[in-house]
């Protein structure tokens, strides 16, 4: 895991850990967005209770590697440095992904009636794009993969032109204001979630003190 972080030998089990946390993270915030979208576009059951337990579970991963890593560097601050710094920035783009799935499921809320139509179906088309790119980015730096990490940012850059064209449609569209509401927030919370994998597999390909900006990035891929 991030090799190129660590000189041979000198990898501490406490960032191991916290790493290993990172990915727990991912697979809760990657079983809410399933239920979400299940709720969302599928019309099935879902109540604010369950996606808050299970955001409870990703706030407090987020804790614990904030406390893995402030103890290991009180311990010994020479160690792992760059490494502690990608957690940190890593741990907080898992922990939002959490927050917008949950933020998915409350959508249903808003709508007065079962989602069906157009609309739905091509939002659901741009879901499955989007759904692969967890497991992707959860790869990319649990095997420090550059291959998978670049399909991930690739991913983002071609699924956010979709989601941003999506979102102007429904703005001209002659749809009920609630279903306006709930199909231009699901596009935004969908575009915040590719964007939130995209930065954590970018720390695979990019310096922790180089990371490029946004369209520099894009335009690499």
């Amino acid at each position: 895991m991030f090799k190129r972080l660590f000189k041979p030998g000198t990898q501490s089990s406490l960032i191991d850990a916290a790493f290993s946390d990172v990915s727990s993270m991912l697979a809760q915030s990657e079983n809410m967005f399933d239920l979400a979208i299940k709720a969302l576009l599928d019309n099935q059951p879902i109540t604010k209770a369950d996606l808050a337990r299970m955001d409870d579970v990703v706030d407090e991963g987020e804790r614990m590697v904030r406390r893995t890593i402030l103890y290991h560097l009180s311990v010994n601050p020479k160690q792992d440095l760059v490494a502690s710094l990608v957690l940190t920035s890593m741990v907080h783009d898992a922990e939002r992904v959490g927050d917008f799935a949950g933020a998915l499921g409350h959508l249903v809320g808003l709508a007065e009636g079962p989602r069906e139509g157009a609309y739905r179906d091509d939002l659901r088309k741009m879901v499955n794009e989007i759904r692969p790119m967890f497991q992707l980015c959860e790869q990319s730096f649990r095997e420090d993969d550059p291959k998978k990490s670049r399909k991930v940012i690739k991913a983002h850059g071609l699924i956010r032109k979709k989601l941003t064209a999506f979102r102007r449609r429904v703005a001209k569209s002659d749809l009920t204001a609630d279903m306006a509401v709930v199909y231009a927030g699901a596009s935004h919370l969908l575009f915040r979630t590719s964007s939130h994998l995209c930065n954590i597999a970018s720390t695979v390909v990019h310096p922790y003190d180089k990371k490029p900006s946004k369209d520099e990035t894009f335009k690499q891929f």
